[in-house]
């Protein structure tokens, strides 16, 4: 009887010393075994593939009114931006940094607040002005960096560049000598500058955001007009 218990622990001893053990450290797997080896499993899922994605969106901003004094006087809750453009954002694996570009049609209406009596925009005898509006329509691209807070939080922010490819001055007024409104616009290409640039800050969860732009450039040609209209702009934009 002893002999036979003598023989189990002796096959016992042999089966745990020939046995092989496999731990698990992060992406490392290490196999232990007898005589005494380490292997190192090479990871197959090292390498982060790079996530696309594209988005359409549309954006409305309101005019924002900073005080400076070399500002125009405009009517602010009747100032704002309307704009539609697409996005694309490139993201290394699940890092929290990501890089994008986009490009977008816009449309910006300043309502003027007798600009004509501070600085006018155009020197003529124009009657009785009832009503004007600085417009222009704009092709702007800008890039940014992404950094994302959690899995649908998000911060953009970058410069962007647009070209006004129409520009006016829209007024609406009586002519002397006549009772009904006329409406006129001026597009004098000397006074207008046509490319503008700024930054864009976003602050974005899931398929919406807010944003905030600042026109770094003059909107008029300083040598024909003196004053300029804000510089910035806050708004939201929602994914389509």
């Amino acid at each position: 009887m002893k002999r036979l218990l003598l023989i189990a622990a002796l096959c016992a001893c042999t089966t745990a010393l020939f046995a092989q053990k496999r731990v698990q450290i992060g992406s490392t797997e290490l196999m232990f075994q007898s005589p005494l080896k380490v292997s190192v499993v090479p990871d197959k899922n090292i390498d982060c593939p790079s996530n696309h994605s594209s988005e359409t969106f549309f954006g409305f901003g309101l005019a924002v009114n900073d005080k400076h004094e070399e500002y125009m006087p405009i009517s602010y809750g009747n100032s704002y931006e309307i704009q539609v453009g697409w996005r694309d954002v490139y993201r290394k694996g699940k890092s929290p940094m990501a890089v994008g570009s986009y490009m977008n049609l816009s449309f910006y209406s300043y309502k003027l607040d007798k600009a004509y009596l501070n600085n006018p925009l155009v020197v003529n005898d124009l009657g009785t002005i009832r009503k004007e509006y600085y417009r222009t329509s704009n092709l702007c691209a800008g890039i940014f960096a992404r950094l994302y807070l959690s899995k649908n939080l998000f911060i953009d922010f970058g410069p962007y560049g647009e070209y006004a490819y129409n520009r006016k001055y829209k007024v609406f007024t009586t002519l002397l000598g006549e009772d009904e409104e006329s409406k006129i616009k001026y597009r004098d290409g000397s006074r207008f500058n046509p490319f503008n640039a700024g930054i864009q800050c976003l602050a974005g969860f899931d398929d919406f955001a807010v944003y905030a732009k600042y026109r770094l450039t003059n909107a008029f040609n300083p040598d024909k007009i003196d004053m300029e209209i804000t510089r910035l702009n806050i708004g939201v934009q929602i994914e389509l």
